[in-house]
């Protein structure tokens, strides 16, 4: 067996009797599995796969890891002074050196691969929905993302081991070197410096991990890793030779080790550099962790459409929207050729290498930070990037409305009672969903009630979301008159009323006269993710609105209950007959419905009102909106269309490709007590348990 290779076992079995080497893989398995769970929970609802998410909860904790496994490879030698003997046989530096480098690098590998099989066993266990489109296959890239990092780590931990005699001061060295410097610096930059994250983009270690384990792999990141971590090794080749020279006053020696030591390291920076100016990213179909799946809608939108549009991106390549952006886009262009249907072709403008084409978007009205998409040569429309790039649902309004243009509507809000706005952009305010109407071509307007006599003839219908504080009876009376005639003497009125916590502050008697009584809810038997909230996901199958939602969920907050009043009729013909039917229930308990009065076929001849009751204004709250994956801006948004008029979805436009576990709160705490809490003491044991038996056997 070569030197190396002797060396390699040496140190592993070196390893395998220190109480270090249970202390790092317990710990190892712990931080990354408890980031891995806070991470889950930040990213539901996102586009996060699991597999990228793994790879940047893991990559953190990998330095450490890499420093406490190789704080004893030399330290130890020169401490015990073993160091003589080994420098002393005929074996070369540079073998002893890749010998105890190797051992590092191996076992911090089995350590991430630990990490891995034991997060697809927990999420089997505990998300088996989102279990399922993660496989093994999957997480191999992300796997290999760690194993290059975990290179570079384990060699500048090798290299910190020959420098110091104390192993303690060379793990610290190492995790100040690799941890607590690049992240400080990023960190402080982000936090200080005009433009934030928007200027220096994400923490680098962690987006290298994420883009490769997505299956975005850039030449330049690896060449870089590469690199250095050939650097990392040849300053430990040196510093070890240095030890030959003790005490033989070769002064000249060491000083011509130090500049070739720098000279190594200029080398690499400087070819690292040159790797990055010459960069070119492969785009890998990675299946089952970071692919792009579509909703049911934008697949039928780009199969359906026709003729071709351009899609440009117009952000700097260094802004962290552009990553998911760029891998976004790729996707839907992927997607529409398979489809066959709209031609669609992907490019990319940046407003500071790209100056023409930068100034001719500008000229046309697009704004940085944003997608245009063009048709004949000229922009027929854009749409403003969000802080995680570019969303589906949007895209797809943009698509449809491109090539099915429709006539466009108006949406009445009721104000003056506390309603949620939807001008209003805090967390409590309607904004997300304002702007989803906006790009189906609603338009959104207030009313005033009590100045209003009548409601204007462009109105789809009403929303009243949530008010908490009373209707008078001048309001009320002309809400009535609305619904029984619409104010444009060709059938009835259109309502939505979303209550809000405070109960329905004077809409009570208005919703019993149309067959919908309110009451207190029970959560005895409510699943819930945040233990104020009710998961929803028993839905009408027969009806319009909730017919495309089986298999989904939505999410409402303190939310009232309904049932049918005795206005109400479930059967029955006629024009003043009012069919209550239950959208949504949960517990046992009705939490929206919907009620029609009139035939509905004869629609296009007489317009039937329609009123649509939800228990919870907050469902489509900014706030709510963006913190879970769930159904509630496709419920809202198929109400809205059942409700003017317009055909409701027949698929359901929920992003298929956002990130859904499928856990309540109290799944969650298991998931997170059972990855980081009792597996890593379970590895910690056994490993100690070994260390043990070897101590006694040694």
């Amino acid at each position: 067996m070569s030197p190396a290779g002797v060396t390699f076992r040496r140190m592993v079995g070196m390893a395998k009797s220190l109480y270090a080497t249970a202390f790092a893989f317990a710990g190892f398995l712990a931080a990354s599995a408890a980031l891995f769970a806070f991470n889950l929970a930040g990213a539901e609802g996102g586009r996060a796969g699991i597999a990228p998410l793994w790879a940047v909860s893991a990559s953190p904790a990998l330095p450490v890891l890499a420093a406490i496994l190789g704080m004893e490879t030399w330290s130890d030698e020169r401490k015990s002074g073993r160091i003589d003997l080994l420098l002393s046989s005929p074996v070369r530096e540079r073998d002893l050196v890749a010998g105890k480098f190797l051992g590092v690098w191996f076992m911090s590998s089995v350590c991430v691969l630990a990490s891995m099989a034991s997060t697809l066993a927990f999420l089997k266990f505990y998300a088996p929905a989102l279990a399922d489109g993660a496989s093994l296959p999957g997480f191999v890239p992300g796997f290999l993302a760690l194993v290059l990092q975990g290179a570079l780590w384990s060699a500048v931990s090798v290299a910190a081991s020959a420098a110091s005699r104390n192993a303690a001061a060379a793990a610290t060295a190492t995790i100040a070197l690799l941890v607590a410097l690049p992240r400080g610096i990023w960190f402080a930059a982000s936090s200080w410096a005009d433009g934030g994250r928007f200027r220096f983009g994400e923490m680098p270690l962690d987006a290298h991990a994420f883009d490769i384990a997505s299956g975005l792999v850039s030449t330049g990141t690896v060449i870089s890793y590469a690199l250095f971590t050939w650097a990392a090794l040849f300053v430990a080749v040196k510093l070890v030779s240095s030890m030959r020279l003790r005490g033989r006053g070769a002064g000249g020696a060491r000083i011509a080790a130090v500049l070739v030591v720098l000279l190594a390291v200029s080398f690499a920076a400087v070819a690292s550099a040159l790797a990055w100016r010459l960069d070119t990213t492969l785009d890998l179909p990675v299946g089952g962790s970071g692919e792009t799946h579509f909703s049911a809608r934008t697949r039928r939108i780009l199969s359906d459409g026709r003729g071709s549009v351009v899609i440009t991106a117009f952000l700097e390549r260094r802004d962290p929207r552009f990553r998911e952006t760029a891998h976004f886009l790729r996707a839907i262009k992927h997607e529409a050729d398979a489809a066959s249907g709209m031609a669609v072709s992907v490019r990319y403008v940046d407003p500071v290498l790209d100056i023409g084409e930068a100034q001719r978007l500008v000229r046309e009205g697009v704004p940085r930070g944003s997608v245009a998409f063009e048709r004949g040569g000229r922009v027929a429309d854009w749409m403003e990037l969000g802080e995680s790039g570019c969303g589906e649902r949007e895209l797809a309004s943009v698509l449809e409305r491109m090539s099915t243009p429709f006539r466009r509507s108006c949406v009445y809000w009721t104000a003056g009672h506390g309603e949620a706005l939807f001008d209003d952009y805090g967390s409590e305010g309607m904004s997300d969903i304002a702007r989803d109407l906006a790009l189906d071509g609603y338009g959104c307007r207030k009313i005033d009630l009590a100045g209003s006599a009548t409601i204007a003839d462009d109105c789809a219908l009403v929303i009243v979301a949530g008010p908490r504080k009373d209707f008078s009876a001048v309001e009320l009376d002309r809400l009535r008159a609305y619904l029984d005639g619409g104010g444009k003497g060709d059938g009835g009125g259109r309502v939505m009323a979303l209550m809000g916590s405070t109960g329905p502050t004077g809409l009570a008697s208005l919703l019993s006269e149309w067959g919908v009584r309110t009451s207190a809810p029970s959560f005895v038997n409510v699943r819930t993710i945040s233990g104020t909230d009710a998961i929803v996901d028993s839905f009408d199958p027969g009806h319009p609105i909730s017919r495309p939602f089986a298999g989904q969920q939505v999410v409402l907050e303190h939310p009232a209950a309904f049932s049918a009043s005795a206005a109400a009729s479930a059967t029955g013909s006629g024009a003043d007959i009012k069919r209550y039917r239950e959208l949504l229930r949960a517990g046992g308990m009705c939490l929206a419905a919907a009620v029609e009065r009139g035939d509905a076929a004869s629609d296009l001849a007489v317009r039937p009102t329609r009123l649509v009751a939800v228990g919870d204004v907050g469902f489509v709250m900014n706030g709510k909106l963006r913190a879970y994956a769930n159904a509630n801006r496709d419920f809202f948004m198929n109400a809205v269309k059942w409700l003017s008029g317009r055909d409701a979805l027949t698929e359901s436009g929920t992003e298929a490709d956002r990130l859904f576990s499928g856990m309540d709160r109290a799944a969650r705490l298991r998931f997170a007590a059972s990855s980081a809490v009792l597996f890593p003491l379970a590895v910690f044991v056994a490993l100690v348990v070994v260390t043990l038996r070897r101590r006694r056997r040694q």
